[in-house]
């Protein structure tokens, strides 16, 4: 499966996934309750405890991705963020001198 941009193209993902085959397997142990409760939740969706708790994890895993990827910020740090890009601040002397080196040791070509 490609991790790259379009990962989370749910339309490229269900394509991916369309094509792929099962050949991944994965194990845990879990407590008596928690297998009676996902059993109960499999059945009533009218689907076996596999598919259940593979759709799950994997629905779990795409929204957790999405979460970790966003940029939340707060109103005023959106604020204050939008008035930085408004009025861009002139290059330190570190940035200048940075640059400089940086212009020294590569090369161009």
């Amino acid at each position: 499966m490609n991790m790259g941009a379009g990962f989370l193209d749910i339309e490229t993902l269900v394509r991916e996934l369309q094509s792929e085959i099962r050949s991944e397997r994965l194990e845990q142990r879990i407590k008596p309750t928690m297998k009676q409760m996902i059993e109960l939740a499999a059945m009533l969706t009218g689907t076996d405890t596999s598919e259940f708790v593979t759709m799950a994890a994997f629905q779990a895993a795409i929204e957790r991705i999405r979460e970790l990827r966003r940029i939340q910020l707060t109103a005023e740090q959106a604020a204050r963020f939008f008035a930085a890009l408004e009025k861009p601040r002139a290059p330190t002397q570190e940035l200048r001198d940075l640059m400089a080196k940086h212009d020294s040791l590569v090369e161009e070509g």
